[in-house]
């Protein structure tokens, strides 16, 4: 029984540090973007989409010829004139991420673990450091490691079509994001 009940007590001291960390990357974020990355490409080349009307080439950008899953994600909120929702886009994809850790730490492990494991990558340096910023990591990070997951899954449950077609999507999705990608 004290087992139990020190158990649950971790659980929610884990639970209640997680909540204070997405809050204070909640309130970092609240501020308009400011790096380099951000304002001269993974903001400026959706934003020149939407002020030519659509896709164009633009030959004087070389980096306008890489991946553009996520940046293509920041049309919506730039077509509305603003530009901090992209970092919580961006963040997004790493609280996705956190969570696919949990579960599968969960289904191994256990529930605590999982919580753990979720706190432990949101508080990573430089996860805190992306997920306040307008960049394309967080979703090359979550789409390789739904691959990963997926391809877990694919043995875990007999080898199905469903979990490998799943994981095959992810890598797609991990390619189209950023060149790193073609590792997953």
């Amino acid at each position: 029984m004290l087992e139990k009940n020190y158990v649950f007590h971790l659980k929610i001291i884990l639970t209640i540090c997680l909540v204070l960390l997405i809050a204070g990357v909640i309130v970092l974020s609240l501020v308009p973007p400011v790096s380099r990355d951000a304002l001269v490409h993974h903001l400026a080349v959706p934003k020149l989409y939407i002020e030519h009307g659509g896709i164009y080439e633009i030959p004087f950008m070389p980096f306008s010829y890489y991946p553009m899953n996520l940046n293509l994600l920041y049309l919506i909120p730039l077509y509305f004139e603003n530009d901090i929702i992209p970092k919580f886009v961006h963040f997004a994809f790493g609280l996705l991420t956190a969570w696919l850790i949990f579960l599968y730490l969960r289904t191994r492990i256990s529930s605590l673990y999982g919580l753990l494991g979720a706190l432990m990558f949101l508080s990573l340096p430089i996860i805190v450091k992306l997920s306040t910023t307008v960049y394309v990591d967080l979703g090359e990070i979550f789409f390789s490691f739904a691959a990963v997951f997926f391809l877990f899954e694919w043995t875990r449950k007999g080898f199905k079509l469903g979990p490998l077609v799943l994981a095959g999507f992810m890598c797609g999705l991990a390619l189209g994001t950023k060149y790193n990608g073609l590792i997953t």
